[in-house]
């Protein structure tokens, strides 16, 4: 069953970024997973009834579309000092070394974490919303699969990570 969170988590994933499990160093299996949030973000919106990725003007609240498009790619670029790290057992270390400043790098990152977790859920809710208000009495829509199957869409299903090499770079 789908609701309109999943069409939100649709459209954030379709954009292949810092959403919806995306692995940095396996180019081959982000590609299955984007064709996979494109073709649900493809279907969803066909069965909502709402255009989140075309042409504002194909949207009937084009001023509302604009907003969320921004407030998904504000999302989209939160990011923590750690962020970009795969490993950082070194860093640790260092950390830990240098005694009571890496005590408090420690306890900055905590609270920026903790800051980061609180502006995403902000933004989610938001994003949420916003196409509620997009979507009109169309809203509180709940889509099954038998109503994608009707419809004759076909949304590919989620790939398996561990059925792709995770470091094809």
């Amino acid at each position: 069953m789908y609701q309109r969170r999943d069409l939100v988590h649709a459209y954030l994933g379709a954009q292949q970024r810092s959403f919806g499990g995306y692995y940095a160093e396996s180019p081959t299996f982000n590609g299955a997973l984007k064709a996979h949030y494109l073709s649900l973000l493809d279907g969803l919106q066909r069965l909502f009834g709402v255009i989140l990725d075309g042409d504002l003007g194909a949207n009937p609240k084009p001023a509302l579309l604009m907003l969320f498009r921004s407030t998904a790619d504000s999302l989209l670029t939160l990011r923590t000092p750690w962020s970009g790290f795969l490993e950082a057992g070194l860093i640790h270390r260092n950390l830990e070394e240098a005694g009571e400043w890496g005590v408090r790098v420690t306890r900055a990152g905590e609270r920026i974490n903790a800051a980061l977790t609180d502006a995403r859920e902000g933004h989610l809710d938001m994003l949420d919303a916003l196409v509620a208000a997009m979507l009109g009495d169309r809203a509180d829509l709940t889509i099954t699969e038998a109503d994608v199957r009707a419809a004759g869409i076909d949304i590919l299903a989620e790939p398996n990570p561990t059925e792709y090499p995770l470091f094809d770079a």
